[in-house]
């Protein structure tokens, strides 16, 4: 181990190689020299000094104070690193968490599928799973291998597991060497959003394409996500329907996964990838557009409070963005195009209010086949007759839902009461049946009319005959949160 005295020459001799020392200033925190700016700039001698100093822990800064051209030098701790089995048990993980609570769970949603069947995990692993994690991965191996280019080490992608409806939180790569200047630091922060979103387009492309050429059957529980502009966009090229929007094919659904985790990336703060190319472009006054975005964070969390955690998350983990190594050289015109295209993504990919919930929205009603409310039915029947009876069953909520139809008899049948629904008509086509009860799929807005016979017994079984007798209609939903009933009163005659 060197001596204090030796280590300052040894330091003072490294500097020296690639700048003209004329003065060492020592201070607990740091060794400063200072230097002559080369004919040719600071970068290259910059670039050059960094790469001998970080290898053996040390990091150096180049700051301009007072008409001087300043080199700290500090010390930093031998950083310990995670192996790369965490990175491989985690992407282990996610992938089955993804494809069971990500590719199944909205399989088995869109097409109506068992969560765990064969058809729900296969189509779950193709058309979600497979194509979420590719944009995923692609948009942290950006990262990767444009700070390789630079020369900054950093991990591969750690993923992390999550619940329905994603199945994973997203990756992350962890920068193991400091930024050198702010060419890096936009380079390597905008190319994984820049990537990701390339991705992202044909798979929300192809997933609109199957979401027109098949609509979901199934049933969104919790809410729907809402699209962006783009997103909103990039539908006008199929003929969809104004709520398949919101309900779209798993493939859809992971492109605009894709294009709001670009989103959230690209947002000015903290440290997320927006923050280093706001850091970048704006230089310390980058500070107060992170804690506009926290605040607007903050008051977005009254339209979805998912927002305020990630403001908190960002609040704690820290507002500033450290300054990159060399802050003195300032972006080419080219860089700060990228920059400027980087905001336009934004605006173009966040969706203030990403998901709805649309239990409330959602409705179940009875009508009359002219379409006025029904609130019961009184009809007169004799016995040893039939009646026939007309009703209608609209679906006045925004999504596609499963109508269960039955009856409750109250005992009628025990006295030989005979309840069928025969057939059932959804627009301009007509289905028979004979059963005691019917499942339906009615999309948003639409009616189904049917016919319900009702038969009279012969006689009595030697009791007193009845004045009335009912009976309920009921129209439920396949997750049970709606269940109209239809109250139908008969007066019984001889």
């Amino acid at each position: 181990m060197l001596s204090p005295e030796a280590e300052i020459e040894s330091l003072r001799a490294t500097v020296a190689r690639h700048f003209s020392v004329y003065g060492v200033v020592v201070s607990p925190m740091a060794l400063t020299f200072q230097v002559g700016v080369p004919p040719g700039g600071i970068d290259p001698p910059f670039d050059a000094l960094r790469l001998e100093l970080v290898p053996k822990d040390y990091v150096p800064t180049i700051t301009q104070e007072k008409g001087e051209t300043l080199v700290h030098v500090q010390r930093r701790p031998r950083p310990r690193f995670a192996r790369t089995q965490v990175n491989l048990i985690l992407l282990f993980v996610t992938i089955l968490t993804t494809m069971f609570f990500g590719g199944a769970w909205n399989w088995a949603d869109y097409s109506g599928q068992p969560f765990l069947s064969a058809e729900s995990i296969g189509f779950g692993g193709l058309f979600f799973t497979l194509p979420l994690l590719t944009i995923l991965g692609s948009h942290e191996m950006g990262h990767y291998l444009v700070a390789k280019r630079y020369k900054v080490q950093a991990s591969l992608p750690f993923f992390l597991p999550s619940v329905p409806p994603l199945g994973t939180f997203g990756a992350f790569i962890s920068m193991r060497d400091p930024i050198p200047n702010r060419r890096a630091l936009l380079d390597i922060g905008v190319s994984g959003p820049l990537v990701g979103f390339a991705i992202a387009i044909p798979v929300t492309l192809a997933g609109l394409a199957l979401s027109a050429a098949s609509p979901a059957s199934g049933l969104t529980l919790a809410g729907e996500a809402q699209p962006s502009l783009l997103f909103r966009g990039l539908s006008l090229f199929f003929p969809l329907p104004q709520t398949l929007l919101t309900h779209p094919h798993p493939l859809a659904f992971a492109g605009w996964v894709g294009l709001f985790v670009t989103a959230i990336n690209l947002l000015p703060a903290g440290q997320l990838d927006g923050g280093h190319v706001a850091r970048a472009l704006l230089g310390s006054r980058q500070l107060y557009l992170s804690w506009s975005a926290v605040a607007i964070l903050f008051g977005l969390s009254f339209f979805y409070p998912g927002w305020f955690l990630f403001g908190f998350l960002i609040f704690i983990l820290g507002v500033r963005h450290p300054p990159p190594l060399n802050d003195l050289t300032r972006l080419d015109p080219g860089r700060k195009l990228i920059g400027i295209a980087a905001v336009a993504i934004l605006i173009v990919t966040f969706v203030p209010q990403p998901f709805v919930t649309v239990a409330s929205e959602r409705g179940i009603m009875f009508e009359a086949p002219d379409g006025t409310p029904l609130l019961g039915i009184n009809q007169t029947i004799a016995l040893r007759a039939s009646l026939l009876l007309t009703f209608a069953v609209n679906n006045t909520g925004p999504i596609r839902e499963s109508v269960i139809m039955g009856a409750k008899d109250q005992n009628l049948v025990a006295y030989y009461f005979v309840i069928l629904f025969t057939s059932y008509r959804i627009g301009s086509v007509s289905t028979a049946v004979n059963s005691t009860s019917v499942t339906i799929m009615l999309n948003a807005s639409q009616r189904a009319v049917f016919d319900l016979q009702v038969r009279a017994p012969t006689n009595w079984s030697g009791r007193p005959l009845p004045q009335y007798v009912s009976f309920l209609v009921t129209a439920r939903t396949s997750d049970g949160l709606f269940h109209p009933e239809l109250p139908v009163d008969l007066r019984v005659t001889a």
